[in-house]
């Protein structure tokens, strides 16, 4: 077994230091900032780890399939942006929800936590920030803030969302018996139940500080408590949908909280992270409904729940998969890399990628037969989204690139290692950094529950901890780090358009993320 010495544990520490160094401090780009990360990944390997080139090659193989099945949400995603964009859809939007929502802050907590919540559930796949960031733009929220925003507020359904996939991944990764399962579940409900009143506090924090707070109390608590404590009570009996029921009736529920007296009249606000009104943006008449205006979403939602929830339909669909062969292999040290007959299949047209292009295509010939694009909207739509996915989709290449060669080479091991050894009984506190550490390297809280569910495993056992309350960390912090992960935030940047501020939107999430790991940190340790 791959010993975790200092000289190991430091070399490994290199890549991710100086992919948070350049992205937060030196401001660098995610495609500058990553080229550098995988380049220090591949030389550590090569030098300290002494895998073979071809191991090295291999794993960036693997990473460059991963990679695919980000890169088809990212293209569509855009495309419905930018024809939204071209038809003039933001602006009624905007008109929409300030009528039916009239506060500017509950405004900003249906979208970017019940909203970006609720597309986690049957989707995933980084789609609620692509979707959600140009959504809160629509409503006057800056830029950075609105892809900040949905990273928070949708971080805690990772665990459950996408139809629990993280969930069923930890299960199989750590082999769990029918009674740890029951056990684990219950306590990576409270976990994420914690974590998500603690995004609505947050989000209100971002808004406008303590006054912020204040005034969305009244909708943080029966939000958390319909969408948390919902899930909750599910993960149990039906971990699938746990995250879908709870966040649609948090939707319904917006609706009836706008009618309260502290909501329905609006306010006037001077929050940092809003722009103020577009001159005659609200009094022009309106091109669109809103209903129009939210075409793409409807049919987004509508697709997903119906490949994904009718049983004759998922199966007929989920026929058309490709994946590829790649054999198990061993660096000098002796760290095993498991092959693969069939690595990481992509079932084409029950992906989230399929949903949004077919999206995108209904909104295309809906919004060109209504007259509502211009000419060559559908062109122009085409061409802003090519501009606008290329970096993107060459960032996560290359940072999932940069994951796979750390994790096929023992780095990712011997960090988790290594902490494991340093905090000794106080392991429990640190153990949702486990999992923050593998969804910030892979983006993904199933690849963190891969890569550490055994370890989290076995590191309890050792320590005395209580199996099913560190695996529920595990997870929790899967769902931490998918917040902060590079490769979600330059999604995000992307459909909201501000590529290179990806280290921004990183520094306004750290604070809230370390607290939201300190929190959980804290009942792991009292109650693990």
């Amino acid at each position: 077994m791959l010993q975790a010495t200092p000289l190991l544990t430091l070399a490994a520490a290199v890549p991710i230091v100086a992919l948070v160094v350049l992205l937060i401090g030196f401001k660098w780009t995610a495609v500058h900032a990553s080229v550098v990360g995988i380049a220090l990944a591949a030389a550590i390997a090569l030098l300290f780890y002494r895998a073979s080139a071809g191991h090295i090659a291999f794993d960036a193989l693997r990473g460059l399939w991963n990679s695919v099945s980000i890169i088809i949400v990212i293209f569509p995603a855009i495309l419905i942006y930018e024809i939204s964009l071209q038809a003039g859809a933001f602006p009624a939007i905007r008109r929409g929800l300030t009528r039916l929502i009239p506060d500017r802050l509950l405004q900003a907590l249906t979208l970017g936590w019940c909203f970006a919540s609720f597309l986690q559930g049957p989707s995933g796949f980084g789609v609620p920030i692509a979707v959600t960031a140009p959504l809160l733009i629509a409503i006057g929220v800056k830029p950075v803030w609105a892809v900040a925003i949905p990273l928070m507020g949708h971080g805690w359904a990772n665990t459950f969302g996408t139809l629990a996939l993280a969930w069923d991944a930890l299960v199989q990764q750590a082999d769990l018996p029918a009674g740890i399962w029951l056990s684990a579940a219950f306590w990576a409900g409270l976990f994420l139940f914690a974590m998500n009143v603690l995004a609505g506090f947050f989000i209100c924090w971002f808004y406008d500080g303590a006054r912020g707070v204040r005034h969305g109390l009244p909708a943080i608590l029966p939000f958390g408590l319909v969408m948390g404590g919902g899930q909750m009570l599910l993960t149990r009996v039906l971990p699938s949908l746990s995250t879908v029921i709870p966040t649609t009736a948090a939707l319904g529920l917006a609706f009836l909280l706008a009618r309260l007296p502290r909501y329905a009249g609006g306010r006037e606000d001077d929050s940092p992270i809003v722009e103020g009104e577009k001159s005659g943006d609200l009094a022009e008449p309106a091109a669109m409904s809103l209903h129009q205006a939210m075409l793409p979403y409807y049919a987004l939602t509508v697709i997903t729940l119906l490949v994904l929830l009718v049983g004759p339909v998922k199966s007929a669909l989920g026929r058309f998969t490709t994946g590829f062969a790649f054999a198990p292999s061993t660096t000098g040290l002796g760290f095993a890399s498991e092959g693969s007959a069939y690595h990481s299949p992509i079932a084409w047209l029950t992906h989230s990628g399929f949903f949004l292009l077919l999206s995108a295509v209904t909104a295309g010939l809906y919004y060109h037969g209504k007259d509502l694009l211009p000419g060559n909207g559908i062109r122009a739509a085409c061409a802003a989204t090519w501009k606008k996915a290329l970096p993107a989709a060459l960032s996560v290449i290359l940072l999932i690139g940069m994951s796979k060669i750390m994790g096929g080479s023992g780095q990712t091991a011997v960090l988790a290692a290594s902490a494991a050894n340093l905090t000794g009984s106080w392991y429990g506190a640190l153990s949702p950094l486990v999992g923050v550490l593998g969804a910030f390297m892979s983006s993904s809280n199933v690849s963190s529950n891969v890569l550490f569910g055994q370890f989290q495993y076995a590191t309890a056992t050792l320590t005395g901890f209580d199996v099913a309350v560190i695996l529920a960390a595990q997870t929790s912090g899967g769902a931490l780090g998918c917040i902060i992960s590079p490769s979600k935030v330059m999604l995000g940047a992307t459909t909201a358009g501000v590529v290179g501020q990806e280290g921004v939107v990183i520094r306004r999430l750290l604070g809230a993320s370390v607290a939201s790991a300190a929190v959980i940190g804290a009942l792991v340790m009292a109650f693990g």
